[in-house]
Order: structure tokens, then C-alpha cells, then sequence
């Protein structure tokens, strides 16, 4: 989603206040590594956006250099811009432990798609021995809590369906509790409106045909794919294949429930939460934000909002009689109040799981922790933003995270 944006707006990186690289390291901190997961359109280590502009930080500079600076192991993992939140959960199983994507036997058979996809170098956690905190932006919420929740239980399709010796780690349900915490931020976990039909309108058509553009024109330049992979290859959007083909296969992608368009919109989200829980040794914590303020029409957004999220805020936030999906989720004016992309009271917890407030003398694992909204960020703000400068506060705010996650207990 903020890809285009980078691409204008990379050049200001001159003036942003990154935190300088050649300040000598911190002592190493007592705390698990730190990995990063990006949410819709964004990218990660080992692609050519993140060394244009980091995904974590944007304009502000890069989160993930600053705390290395300040003695913290962190990472910036890489999963596709727009796949299912499924698929992307399998990619950052791959990142960490270095191997070929496996997206499962019974779960690309149902879907009619490729079992496997993209390889990868291993991120460099040390990941399953050593555990991690996940600290997930829009989207990455959901990759997150399946990631989590695959490696806690595993699936029975896919150990059902995958002949002997082929069953990919991810799914035997053997890797739980090397998952310290999960943090989301602006993370869409109920869905968002903005993709709703009396919502959607030229920002989300307009981000929608920028990535699928990006996506195809990278099927055809290798070059730009390296530099901002896509990661379709399952569903034959790769080198090779021609310019028609690839506008078929990538409305059939759309049109799929295999993608990010399905499991950001409010029934898709309802489908993705009934197959995931929160698991009792993990500490959750969310973050959702809150651009808008009250008016006669509803609510609308203070005008330092990200340009290019003005439209969708301002239809986000309109007045308008209660209505109930499809799948039977109420949408009423407490839905009004949001960060641009993302509605406030989605990013606050998934409606299926236990939370409370956040009580920094009791926080407790298998339930979340629903922190302050962070009032006046836009969804872009949340990740560093890309105005000239960054947004104020960045940094500070994760590092503040991090201190958090770092008090807490080790599981066994």
C-alpha cells in the first residue's frame, strides 16, 4: 500500500532523522530477538525497496537501526505484498528458518494454487531455538496470529493430506511456545469497512491497481521483482508468462478467498478468526490509532492525515444507518473512528478473543492487552510515515514497546 508513496517521496530520506550508522553498537540487551512483519504492500530485508527506504520507520528513519543501536537483536521480515493471510504465514516461516515456502498440500489443492513458492535465506533469528517477539503493522496482524496459531497447533488437513515425510514443520504443531509475544499495530483484526460497499471508493481502487500493476509489471521485469517481490509465483504470476495471461491470473487472484482483498474485508476477517485463538503462553498487545474527530457528518479526519488517505477517512468516517454484513458482523457509528485505512474499533482486538486494558503492573499472556489509541497517527503514521521528516514520536514509540516486551518472562 505505501509503495508508491515510497517511490515519490524516497528522496526525502536525505533529510529524515535516522538514527546514524555509524555509531558505534550497544551492548548486546537481555532480550529475544525482535522480528518486524509488514502488512499490505509493504516489503522487508533482502529487497531493494528496504534498502531505498525501510518499510519499518519510513521517512523517520529506520526502527529497526535504532534499536540494533541500542543493543537489540531486530529483523524485518519479507512475506508477499498482497497474499492471504494463510499464505504469508507460511512465507514467514520460510524467512526465519531459511527454506522453500510450503503453503500445504490440502491448502493449495482447495485453493488451485501452487504448493510451494518463493525460498529464502534465513532471517537470522536463530528461529525455532531461540524464541521470538513478533511486533506486526496493519495486515502482518493477521499473518501473525496464523503464524502463531500453525505453530501451536499445526493444521490436521495438511497432516491429513501431505504423504509421508513431506509434512512441512510448520504444520505437525510442534513449534508452539517459541513465540514470546506479539504486538499489532493499526491491524485491521476484524477487518475494515473501507473495503465494505458502501465504503470502498477511489483510494482503495486506487491502491488496488497500483499493487496488482506493480505485481504484473514484476512478472515481466526480473529486475523490479527483485527489488519488490511479489511472491505470486503459486498462482502462475511469474517471468514467463505473458501480458494477458497475467491480467487473468491476477483477477483470478482478486477474486479469490486465497488473498489479502478477502481477509482484510469484514466477513473475510470473520472467516479467518474462526480458525485462530489466542494461544496461553503468548502476551498480546494492541495498538490501533484514531486520525479522526467528531462532526455533524460523522467523523472526519484532522487535515495532517497522509494525503493519499484523506478519501477513504473521510467515507470510513461518514454517518450512515446501521447495517449488517453477509456474514453477520453490525457495523454502526462505532465503527466511524479510524486511521485512514483501518477502523479504530477493528484494530483494538479480534471480537472472538479475550481482552482488557492494558495494566502495566498486570499484564498476563492469552489475552490481549489493548493499549492506548494512539490518537492523531494516520495508518501510514503508525509504521514511521512517509511525510518529509517521518512523524514524531517513531522511534520513541518502539522503543517504549520494546522495553515492555523485554520485561517480560521467558516461557520455559
Amino acid at each position: 500500500m505505501a509503495w508508491l508513496v515510497a517511490l515519490c517521496l524516497c528522496v526525502v530520506l536525505l533529510a529524515s532523522p535516522a538514527a546514524a550508522k555509524d555509531n558505534p553498537p550497544a551492548e548486546k540487551r537481555d532480550c529475544a530477538p525482535i522480528v518486524f512483519v509488514h502488512g499490505l504492500g509493504g516489503w522487508g530485508e533482502g529487497t531493494g525497496m528496504e534498502e531505498l527506504i525501510p518499510m519499518w520507520g519510513g521517512t523517520s528513519g529506520s526502527v529497526k537501526t535504532y534499536l540494533e543501536q541500542r543493543g537489540y537483536e531486530a529483523y524485518a521480515a519479507s512475506v508477499s505484498p498482497v497474499s492471504s493471510a494463510w499464505d504469508r504465514a507460511c512465507e514467514l516461516y520460510a524467512h526465519l528458518t531459511g527454506t522453500r515456502t510450503d503453503y500445504g498440500e490440502a491448502h493449495a489443492k482447495a485453493y488451485g494454487h501452487g504448493r510451494f513458492g518463493p525460498s529464502y535465506e534465513a532471517l537470522g533469528a536463530d528461529w525455532p531455538r531461540q524464541p521470538i517477539h513478533l511486533i506486526a503493522h496493519s495486515f502482518g496482524g493477521a499473518t501473525a496470529r496464523m503464524f502463531a496459531q500453525l505453530c501451536a497447533e499445526g493444521s490436521a488437513e495438511e497432516r491429513a493430506a501431505t504423504p509421508a515425510g513431506e509434512l512441512s514443520p510448520l504444520f505437525s504443531g510442534k513449534l508452539g511456545g517459541r513465540i514470546i509475544s506479539i504486538t499489532t499495530v493499526s491491524a485491521p483484526h476484524n477487518g475494515t469497512t473501507a473495503l465494505v460497499a458502501p465504503v470502498q471508493g477511489l483510494t482503495v481502487e486506487g491502491i488496488k491497481l497500483s499493487l496488482y500493476s506493480a505485481a504484473g509489471m514484476g512478472a515481466m521485469l526480473p529486475l523490479l521483482n527483485e527489488s519488490y517481490p511479489f511472491r505470486l509465483e503459486q498462482f502462475g504470476v511469474a517471468n514467463g508468462a505473458g501480458p494477458i495471461t497475467l491480467v487473468k491470473r491476477l483477477v483470478a487472484f482478486d477474486q479469490s478467498e486465497d488473498s489479502s482483498q478477502h481477509d482484510l474485508s469484514v466477513d473475510g476477517a470473520l472467516a479467518v478468526n474462526k480458525g485462530i485463538h489466542c494461544q496461553p503462553d503468548i502476551y498480546y498487545f494492541s495498538y490501533p490509532a484514531d486520525i479522526t474527530y467528531a462532526a455533524c457528518s460523522g467523523r472526519v479526519p484532522d487535515l495532517r492525515i497522509t494525503p493519499m488517505l484523506l478519501e477513504s477517512s473521510l467515507r470510513m468516517g461518514q454517518k450512515r444507518q446501521p447495517y449488517t454484513t453477509p456474514g453477520g458482523v453490525h457495523i454502526d457509528d462505532a465503527w466511524l473512528p479510524n486511521d485512514g485505512l483501518v477502523n479504530t474499533i477493528s484494530a483494538q482486538y479480534p471480537f472472538n478473543e479475550p481482552h482488557r486494558a492494558y495494566d502495566p503492573a498486570n499484564v498476563r499472556p492469552g489475552v490481549w492487552q489493548v493499549m492506548p489509541t494512539l490518537v492523531g497517527w494516520d495508518h501510514i503514521d503508525a509504521g514511521g510515515g512517509m511525510r518529509l521528516g517521518g512523524t514524531a514520536g517513531t522511534m520513541e514509540f518502539y522503543l517504549e514497546q520494546v522495553r515492555i516486551l523485554e520485561a517480560l518472562d521467558r516461557p520455559n
